[in-house]
């Protein structure tokens, strides 16, 4: 795989990536490690959802048709949850660890999306103006 390949697979959907990440999937491709950007799998998985969620002529009985709906349904709002997700962008995209220290003043709480200077906590817990509600983690001293 070359490096034009692997940063076109990764910035899919205009997503900034850097040589290192490219240099590191590369490697990972090369050593036979199945690597694929992470909208490849919701994409999948989405795909998954509609499919199952169509009813099959065949099934016995009405329950099953409505398993199906039900499956899709929830899916739908799982999937809808995680496009919204600050601490799922900052986690796979970011790769910032979990915060596990609740904001004094928001107390773990997602509060809105505001300015630092418009917050009860001047912005301690924000992340791309988001009110995450967790601080962030101290740096290990080096």
């Amino acid at each position: 795989m070359t490096p034009e390949i692997a940063r076109e697979c990764l910035t899919l959907g205009g997503r900034k990536t850097t040589d290192l990440e490219v240099a590191r999937f590369v490697a990972d491709v090369e050593r036979g490690i199945p690597v694929m950007p992470v909208t490849f799998f919701c994409d999948f998985l989405k795909q998954w959802a509609q499919l199952y969620g169509q009813p099959v002529e065949s099934e016995r009985y009405v329950g099953q048709r409505e398993e199906r709906q039900k499956l899709r349904d929830q899916a739908d709002y799982v999937f809808f949850q995680i496009i919204k997700s600050n601490l799922l962008y900052r986690t796979i995209y970011c790769g910032e660890p979990v915060r596990t220290k609740p904001c004094p003043d928001h107390k773990g709480h997602w509060s809105g999306c505001n300015l630092p200077e418009d917050t009860s906590c001047k912005g301690a817990c924000m992340y791309a103006g988001n009110i995450t509600g967790w601080l962030p983690n101290e740096e290990p001293q080096a």
